[in-house]
């Protein structure tokens, strides 16, 4: 008599595909964000160019994403970008001229206002907006840098 051990039988499931948490940014002028993977589903917000947001999972070329305020979407993943990003995350926050608190303000940012980051120096974020202006910020008022502080008020 011949016996063979069983061997036990496996089975793959598909599951979505787990992201590694990045911060990737919306890459098109204005990209809808809507309540599952799929442009049938209903739009919760709409963002603009320079957003940023934290994938959390992938799924058929949709992103699931979680933004400063901590809401959840999808999105097509080709709407977004590795670009270095910020979004204001206090009321209102000093743009500076120089990356230092007794620099001039420059303009003032308001919460939701999204920047792309030219440079860092320490604690400060060079940046620029849609329009093109310039200036400093520093990190602790915006959402979207590895090194996120709590909210504070204007420096």
């Amino acid at each position: 008599m011949n016996i063979r051990p069983i061997l036990p039988v496996l089975f793959v499931v598909a599951l979505p595909s787990v992201a590694r948490a990045e911060i990737l940014s919306v890459n098109v002028p204005v990209a809808n964000f809507r309540a599952g993977p799929s442009t049938s589903e209903p739009v919760e917000f709409t963002a603009t160019r320079y957003y940023p947001v934290k994938v959390l999972e992938r799924e058929d070329g949709w992103c699931k994403i979680k933004d400063f305020e901590g809401d959840l979407a999808w999105v097509a993943d080709r709407l977004l970008a590795k670009i270095k990003t910020i979004v204001i995350k206090v009321p209102r926050g000093n743009v500076r001229a120089e990356p230092t608190t007794s620099a001039e303000v420059a303009f003032q940012a308001e919460r939701g206002e999204v920047f792309k980051v030219l440079e860092r120096k320490g604690r400060w974020l060079h940046v620029v907006d849609v329009e093109g202006e310039k200036g400093w910020v520093r990190e602790d008022l915006a959402w979207g840098t590895k090194k996120v502080g709590n909210a504070g008020g204007s420096s």
